[in-house]
Parts: structure tokens; sequence; C-alpha cells
């Protein structure tokens, strides 16, 4: 009996398992601007974080990706002075001095813990159990609650020239790694997403 109900658990253990063991993934909700001819020229990153150490690697992370796919960027920390306060003309002018056309901003929006309920997996019962006819010929094992956080991101990306929104995703990203793992596997989707609108390489 009791070997019955592991072997039945055994691949619900192992799909667990595959399923902390994946890199982060993400659900966007993304808006493009049908009449803005691309691919930009030259990328502004902003990250905007209450921790600074998160806003330096998530520029220098995306600038670095978008890098590694014949893109030209450039983190905002390298060019704007983030302990002063900035308004928008000061950050268009060092755009452009920078060469950039397009300026990328991302911000969290928050987070949030869902609660699911997964029922337990059926197991064959012994045939010695089937006195009382075929209805009991199995059984469930006892169900669990699954507690997944989210993070929320928002990114737009603004043309230079016009100061119009040119691209924009809501993302909902489960997190399962680090900060740091967590950001990496975002840009990358963000990055994947921005390709397949051709607005980057």
């Amino acid at each position: 009996m009791k070997d019955g109900r592991l072997l039945c658990l055994f691949p619900v253990i192992i799909a667990l398992f595959l399923v902390s063991a994946c890199a982060p993934t993400a659900k966007m909700n993304v808006w493009k601007d049908q009449t803005y001819e691309g691919p930009v020229k030259k990328v502004l990153v902003m990250g905007l974080s209450q921790k600074k150490g998160i806003q330096l690697f998530f520029e220098n992370e995306f600038g670095r990706q978008l890098g590694e796919r014949g893109n030209d960027a450039v983190a905002g920390n390298t060019i704007l002075p983030y302990e002063q306060a900035m308004d928008k003309d000061f950050i268009v002018t060092k755009a452009k001095e920078s060469g950039a056309d397009t300026v990328l901003v991302a911000r969290s929006l928050g987070r949030e813990m869902q609660r699911t309920y997964v029922s337990g997996p059926a197991y064959g019962v012994p045939g010695y159990y089937y006195r009382w006819g075929s209805y009991y010929g199995s059984a469930y094992s006892p169900g669990y609650v699954v507690e997944d956080e989210y993070v929320y991101v928002e990114t737009n990306l603004y043309d230079i020239a016009t100061e119009k929104l040119i691209w924009s995703a809501q993302s909902q990203t489960i997190i399962i790694a680090d900060d740091y793992e967590l950001i990496r596997s975002l840009i990358k989707t963000m990055i994947d997403k921005l390709s397949s609108d051709k607005l980057v390489k």
C-alpha cells in the first residue's frame, strides 16, 4: 500500500523538482506603435528601483545582453547622475549626447503571492479492498497548497525625437530564483520580444 502511494507520488516530486530548477519565465502583455519604423539605433537603458544595486545590475545587464546581439546600448548609470535631481529635458539632452535615439525605462509594479490548491494523485487499491464494488477500486492521496510569488514589471520604450511611446510591456514573472537570476531571465524575455517586434536585433 505504501509502495503504491510512493510510486504515484514520485512523478509529482520529479515535476516539482524540474519546475524549481527551471529559469524564471514571464507572461507579457505587449503594445507596439505600428507606425514606428524600426529598428532603433541606440537604446538608453534606465531602471527605476529603490535598491541601488538592483538598478545598476538591471541597466548594465540589459545593455550587455543587447550588445551581445549586435545592438548599441548605454546603461543610464554611466551618463546620468542618479544622486542628483533630474528632469525629462536633462535626460533627453544626455541621451542625445550619447547618440541614443530611444530611452527604455523599466520599473517594478510590485509583488504578489498566489495560493493554488493541487489535488493529490489517484493510486490503485489492492484487490482485497474490492469487496464493496469497483467504485472503491481507486483512492486519492491528500492534496497540498502551493504558494507562488510573482513580480510585476512595466517596461516602456520611447522615441527621443518625438517623445512618443513606441513599445510597452507589462510582465508577470514567477520568483523561483534570486533577484539577479530573475533579472537576467526577464531581460532575455524582453529582448526576445523586442526582437520579434523588429525593434532590435
